[in-house]
């Protein structure tokens, strides 16, 4: 298996300025995707789509590869991640020798994907022989109790689904689950003719809470600083080789 590691990375994020190399305790936020995947077990490459100058140079310090950089047009906040994924691939066909497998992506703000749960991500797709692979945990609010207000700004939907759950015990429901952004993963040939992650024949890889931060806000990085902090997720995984 060879497979292709796509970091996104632009420059012109709003809700955290600088996000994408902004100082998570000892690193900036992008080396906690980057020191992870130079440990795969897999035979990769390992390459940092971004128009931005500054993260491109954090980037190669911390060993990654940024053949090129990304258009314009592809680093706006209309541009989806798939039309970047899109670019990334019809570059390495037109400038790589190698054919790959699978492309892995991985973005930034979704920091504690560790080497070990990355290489258990992969075993475990690569094992199920899966189209595809998204990074899940476990939703805290069932979708029971989820609704949008009715034509009054009123509470009538829950109401209704409430009072029909009515003999159920929360405990009895059924977990639910939702992707968490740690990392997106398809066959080559499945993504270049679907443009999707998403799959009939996917496989979930499910990580805990502490581990599923999202980093959005300045809310969102706090918290995640706080976990850092207080060591609640293993550190040392973060730690370069050599």
């Amino acid at each position: 298996m060879k497979i292709l590691f796509v970091i996104t990375a632009r420059g012109g994020s709003k809700g955290v300025p600088g996000k994408n190399i902004i100082q998570l305790g000892a690193l900036p936020l992008i080396a906690y995707k980057i020191i992870p995947t130079m440990k795969c077990r897999y035979d990769y490459r390992l390459i940092v789509s971004t128009d931005d100058e500054k993260i491109a140079e954090v980037a190669r310090s911390y060993g990654a590869e940024v053949p090129f950089m990304r258009p314009a047009h592809l680093a706006t906040d209309t541009a989806s991640s798939m039309d970047v994924i899109d670019h990334a691939m019809e570059w390495i066909e037109a400038n790589d020798e190698s054919e790959y497998d699978i492309l892995c992506l991985l973005e930034p703000s979704s920091p504690f994907l560790s080497a070990t749960d990355l290489n258990n991500a992969l075993d475990l797709m690569i094992r199920t022989d899966s189209d595809t692979m998204l990074g899940m945990k476990e939703v805290e609010v069932s979708r029971h109790f989820i609704h949008t207000l009715d034509d009054n700004g009123g509470l009538s939907q829950f109401y209704h689904e409430i009072k029909e759950m009515s003999a159920t015990r929360r405990q009895d429901i059924e977990s639910e689950y939702t992707m968490n952004g740690c990392i997106y993963a398809a066959k080559w040939d499945y993504l270049k003719k679907n443009h999707l992650f998403h799959s009939e024949k996917s496989v979930p890889y499910i990580m805990p809470a502490e581990k599923s931060i999202e980093i959005d806000s300045m809310i969102d990085l706090e918290f995640a600083r706080f976990i850092v902090a207080n060591k609640l997720i293993d550190l040392s995984e973060w730690k370069s080789e050599g």
